[in-house]
């Protein structure tokens, strides 16, 4: 197996973790459950990730070390919130995500 096929192989598994969550966030949302920003940021990070390394030349095995770093990132960005400029625009980015994964959700609010 050469590395390029195991970078096409991790980015499949980060590909399906994004479909995962993004599934489970609409089936949450159209539930009436709220979805806390760590998830939200999460997902954002995740299909980040899926679009960056499909559309860009970078090596995919960067995923190795990317992924983990914005988990992390994720969680700290919304549970200590002091990183004074980059928390608000990462938020932003996280409720424009959560907005295209939620069209055609019907929310409980909207019914």
């Amino acid at each position: 197996m050469t590395l390029n096929t195991l970078g096409w192989i991790i980015w499949t598994i980060i590909f399906l973790s994004a479909l995962s969550y993004t599934f489970g966030v609409r089936n949450y949302v159209s539930k009436g459950l709220g979805i806390p920003h760590a998830t939200a940021v999460q997902l954002f990070f995740l299909w980040a990730i899926v679009l960056v390394f499909r559309f860009f030349s970078f090596s995919k095995l960067h995923i190795l070390w990317v992924a983990p770093v914005c988990f992390t990132a994720s969680l700290y960005l919304t549970l200590a919130q002091r990183v004074p400029i980059l928390t608000p625009v990462v938020l932003w980015f996280a409720g424009l995500c959560m907005e295209i994964v939620l069209v055609g959700v019907k929310r409980p609010s909207q019914q």
